[in-house]
């Protein structure tokens, strides 16, 4: 199936710096837009609080995620909203007229993501893209806890 507009939703707000598993969902999503001659855009919801003052914003963070990309030819926007994940993301599927939605799936990080859930659980059943979900091993796991900003789990407004 040729796609003609896929977006890629990764959480970058949360890390000191990319995990492996969203490296994994931004070269996947361009291979499938170069492929397909789709449109291209990366997503990434923002929540509205600061949690390491001073250090790279979310937004300087995605415009160097897309760095590699656009270095390599492919035409990607970027786009940063705020807001609850699993509200953001379908909204922005929708108004773009997506019809491949890439996302990783989630790793439970800790009691509070098993408590509170998924972004992707929690996304509506309704989407009218295909969504591919990519799952994270357990290396990437353990990556992301690494580079996670320690104080992030008790603000973010998750799912």
């Amino acid at each position: 199936m040729a796609y003609r507009r896929i977006v890629a939703a990764v959480a970058l707000q949360r890390y000191l710096d990319f995990t492996p598993i969203s490296l994994r969902i931004r070269d996947l999503a361009a291979l499938l837009a170069q492929a397909s001659g789709a449109s291209l855009t990366v997503l990434s919801v923002d929540a509205p609080v600061e949690l390491l003052p001073g250090v790279e914003t979310t937004a300087d963070k995605l415009e160097r995620f897309c760095e590699p990309l656009r270095a390599a030819g492919t035409e990607v926007a970027i786009l940063m909203r705020e807001g609850r994940p699993s509200r953001v993301i379908p909204e922005v599927v929708a108004e773009l007229g997506a019809d491949l939605l890439v996302v990783g799936t989630h790793s439970k990080r800790g009691p509070v993501d098993v408590g509170l859930g998924s972004t992707v659980s929690a996304l509506d059943r309704d989407l009218a893209a295909t969504v591919l979900l990519v799952r994270p091993t357990s290396a990437e796991q353990e990556a992301a806890r690494e580079l996670m900003i320690p104080r992030y789990p008790l603000v973010f407004p998750y799912g």
